[in-house]
């Protein structure tokens, strides 16, 4: 048997989520509301925040060019070598990080591919905006190799 505490945050993950499917909110305050008008009383602005960094959940454009709040799950990552060469514009290093161009929305969907990569491919880490992405390359000894790596896996030749 659940206890009530367990049920009531079980229940709360679920209908956060439901309202992350929706895809029609922009704020954290948005959220709280929604959240309030289904008996989720007194959602703080840290619960709140707590709750998206948990779910992984990221702001993009939905298809009314709205920004708002979606999971990753909704994040389709592209498969095939034409959609990648579509959103990527270019991949270049400054002898300190490298740096991979988008298109507008691109950079988390290309940013967890590259992660996913890791250390073997030679990055250590990545950091994306919306369009932007900075990677930590393991060796900066051997950056140059990592960058025309990095080109060749995104079908950039």
């Amino acid at each position: 048997m659940i206890s009530t505490r367990k049920k009531n945050e079980a229940e709360l993950v679920f209908a956060f989520k439901a309202l992350l499917h929706e895809q029609c909110y922009g704020s954290q305050g948005q959220l709280a509301d929604a959240l309030a008008e289904q008996g989720f009383a007194n959602m703080s602005q840290a619960k709140i925040s707590r709750l998206l960094s948990k779910l992984g959940a990221v702001k993009m454009r939905n298809t009314n060019n709205e920004v708002v709040y979606i999971l990753p799950d909704e994040l389709a990552i592209p498969r095939s070598k034409q959609a990648i060469e579509s959103v990527v514009m270019s991949v270049k290093h400054n002898n300190m990080q490298i740096i991979v161009k988008t298109g507008i929305g691109g950079a988390p969907l290309i940013s967890r591919m590259l992660d996913s990569l890791g250390e073997s491919a030679g990055i250590l880490g990545t950091l994306a905006g919306d369009d932007t992405i900075f990677i930590a390359p393991s060796d900066i000894n051997k950056i140059a190799e990592i960058t025309i790596d990095i080109r060749k896996k995104l079908g950039l030749g």
